[in-house]
């Protein structure tokens, strides 16, 4: 092998180990719980099965337990935008008093979460439902139950796993690139 094969086939490697090891930082800096694209909106319905306006919704995020919050438009649409991803604690709180949902939402970074829900008071076949917000001091007057929840926005090539893929099949052609730049030796037959 030649000084200048030699010297590309160096190369060659050391855009291989970087092209393995970008994906990894992108996992180490996506540690930070602040994504910009993250966001839950949805629609609330009333107890009288109506779109409810002028209400708030209140987002609890469960480790940073940060509370965020945001009011319903005319039509009962909201939206809680630039969240940090992970798990929220959802409720409520109309004229009526405040309603726990009766899930959590999961936010995935650059994802966006779509949530229905429709409330509804406590009665006595429900009191088992009954629990406390962590973001609100006041006792619950009722759900928010959740009719339709789903995960929309999600970019594969964004991801890590889109990140890795693109950088091994870079890895890849790089490797092929490299290996067939060089003269090698053959046998002379006599």
């Amino acid at each position: 092998m030649n000084r200048r094969t030699a010297q590309r086939s160096w190369t060659a490697r050391l855009l291989l180990v970087a092209c393995f090891l970008a994906p990894m930082s992108s996992v180490v800096a996506s540690e930070k719980p602040a994504v910009p694209n993250s966001e839950i909106r949805g629609k609330v319905l009333g107890t009288d099965g109506r779109s409810a306006a002028g209400i708030e919704i209140l987002a609890y995020h469960l480790a940073t337990e940060e509370l965020f919050a945001t009011t319903t438009d005319g039509k009962g649409r909201f939206t809680l935008a630039d969240l940090p991803y992970g798990y929220f604690d959802l409720a409520i709180r109309s004229s009526d008093g405040l309603y726990v949902s009766d899930q959590v939402a999961n936010v995935s970074p650059t994802g966006k979460n779509v949530i229905a829900f429709r409330l509804q008071l406590f009665s006595s076949s429900i009191r088992a439902d009954r629990r406390a917000f962590p973001g609100a001091d006041e006792i619950p007057v009722g759900l928010a139950r959740v009719i339709d929840q789903r995960m929309v926005g999600e970019s594969f090539w964004r991801s890590t796993t889109g990140i890795s893929v693109i950088a091994g099949s870079a890895a890849v052609i790089l490797l092929v690139l490299a290996g067939g730049s060089g003269s090698t030796a053959s046998p002379t037959l006599p």
